[in-house]
């Protein structure tokens, strides 16, 4: 091995400014994406919903005797959904505060960016399943649940059920305008480069 190819390969050899700008994670085009306005305009719209189901899954906890998971449904989807908004606008904020080419960025963007994504990941796996079990336990009751008998077993309080009812279906429109909405601008991006 020649002395000058030993030396590019040593430990202690400073990194050149060609490989020092490198990064393992690309930086530039994951804030095009997370740094946007519109990620943190759409993270803080979608903690709406969370804020809503954790509010009336509080208020009626016990007032559901036909079902009581459907109040702590609400409660664990609005605590959980607020986790998510919260590490959306946190990325997206970081993203827009820090320099790209920056080495705090690189530092921030490997470290903080990879924990974040981790526990969105996480997260958002539970929250599907979870959403499910919501789906389940609310729609296979819709035909037996009672709203005025407050005696009865099949009694549920009205604005519980229905909030719960109606959160459902509008996290499933959400969902799927988010989708169709991501899908237009990622076709119009492609088309512009």
């Amino acid at each position: 091995m020649d002395t000058v190819a030993s030396e590019r390969s040593s430990e202690t050899t400073l990194l050149s400014q060609e490989n020092a700008r490198k990064s393992i994670i690309p930086i530039h085009s994951v804030s095009q994406t997370f740094g946007t306005t519109y990620f943190l305009v759409s993270a803080l719209l979608a903690s709406i919903i969370p804020i809503i189901q954790l509010s009336i899954g509080l208020y009626f906890k016990g007032m559901c005797p036909i079902d009581q998971r459907i109040p702590t449904y609400m409660i664990v989807a609005g605590s959980c959904g607020l986790a998510l908004a919260g590490l959306a606008i946190f990325l997206a904020i970081t993203f827009k505060c820090l320099v790209a080419d920056s080495t705090a960025m690189n530092i921030v963007g490997i470290c903080g960016v990879c924990l974040n994504v981790l526990a969105t990941v996480l997260i958002s796996v539970f929250l599907f399943i979870w959403f499910i079990f919501g789906c389940v336990w609310v729609f296979k009751i819709r035909s037996e649940v009672e709203f005025k008998d407050k005696s009865s077993g099949k009694y549920c309080n009205a604005i519980l059920y229905d909030a719960t009812f109606a959160l459902l279906i509008i996290s499933i429109i959400w969902a799927f305008l988010q989708c169709c909405f991501s899908c237009f601008r990622q076709c119009c991006s492609t088309g512009r480069d």
